[in-house]
């Protein structure tokens, strides 16, 4: 008879909870397949250079309304030919382009604000790219594989595209701070940093920042074709802005004869964005900016809903 060993039971493992937010992993995840591509950092020195650029401008033209400005030898004079009601509404204007404290004010607010024009392109195209990558490169199968709740994958991207967009503004601020700082001083003039106007510009300059990038996601989660997705981001950008305004000032001066018509240019996305940042009236008929909060928040939250909808329906084999 013989006995047979058998080996001791192994010992029972304890079972640890995960610790920490499991949607950082997805976050992280995103981040991490921006960071080893080209574009991100092609982007970030294209936002650099336009900034440069920018308060290139910006500072050139602050100095001479801040020089005419501080010219007190300036007399006002109508010109000939000039009806009353003309002449009071040059007088208005002449009283405003020699306002030195509204032209500091307006200046600080353009300066601490510079590259934002083709800043918002940029982060729009980057957030369209980081979900068309996915299907450019057919990897979008793999990914919602490994994680199957795709809303979940979806507001990972979401996330990442929104600190991507944070980043490129805390960047480009940083800069025209800096800049904006070493200019005032040097002209002897306060930088306006503590009046609302140009609060208010930098605060919603990030607002915008965010809004354009989250459009961007909306706009790959809606067009999976890379190069139709970045090509309807700038015709809504760029055409948006340029042709909107021809578009409406047409109507107005041939249909329909009113100002107001000119207001409800704020509904293209392109427009609302610059009139919510502009620290004083983008046009003599512009809406109230924060009528462009509100139509660039709804143009946003709307694409990357719909976007979000149809990703959770849509066949990604």
């Amino acid at each position: 008879m013989t006995a047979t060993l058998q080996a001791p039971p192994a010992p029972h493992r304890p079972v640890i909870a995960h610790v920490g937010i499991p949607g950082l992993r997805l976050v992280r995840s995103e981040i991490r397949k921006i960071t080893t591509t080209n574009a991100w950092w092609l982007f970030g020195i294209a936002s650099l250079v336009f900034t440069g650029l920018a308060l290139f401008i910006n500072m050139s033209e602050a100095a001479q309304h801040i020089d005419r400005a501080r010219d007190t030898a300036a007399v006002f004079r109508p010109g000939r030919g000039m009806s009353v009601a003309e002449a009071a509404a040059a007088k208005a204007e002449f009283a405003q382009l020699h306002d030195l404290h509204l032209q500091a004010v307006n200046a600080a607010g353009n300066i601490f604000t510079s590259g934002q024009f083709f800043g918002l392109l940029l982060v729009m195209l980057l957030g369209a790219l980081v979900i068309t990558n996915e299907f450019q490169y057919q990897t979008a199968t793999a990914t919602f594989l490994t994680t199957p709740q795709r809303t979940r994958v979806v507001f990972g991207k979401l996330l990442a595209v929104l600190g991507l967009g944070f980043l490129f503004w805390l960047v480009s601020r940083a800069v025209s701070l800096v800049a904006g700082l070493v200019f005032f001083d040097n002209i002897g003039l306060t930088n306006s940093l503590g009046e609302w106007p140009v609060q208010r510009a930098i605060i919603f300059n990030l607002v915008a920042y965010l809004l354009w990038a989250l459009l961007g996601f909306g706009l790959g989660t809606l067009i999976h074709s890379q190069i139709g997705a970045v090509v309807t981001a700038m015709v809504i950008y760029l055409g948006g802005f340029v042709g909107g305004m021809g578009v409406f000032n047409l109507i107005r001066n041939l249909l329909i004869h009113g100002d107001w018509v000119l207001t409800s240019a704020v509904i293209m996305p392109s427009i609302a964005s610059q009139v919510m940042v502009s620290p004083e009236k983008l046009y003599p008929q512009a809406a109230a900016w924060w009528v462009g909060v509100l139509v660039m928040t709804g143009w946003s939250l709307v694409a990357a809903a719909i976007g979000i909808v149809l990703n959770r329906r849509r066949d990604i084999a």
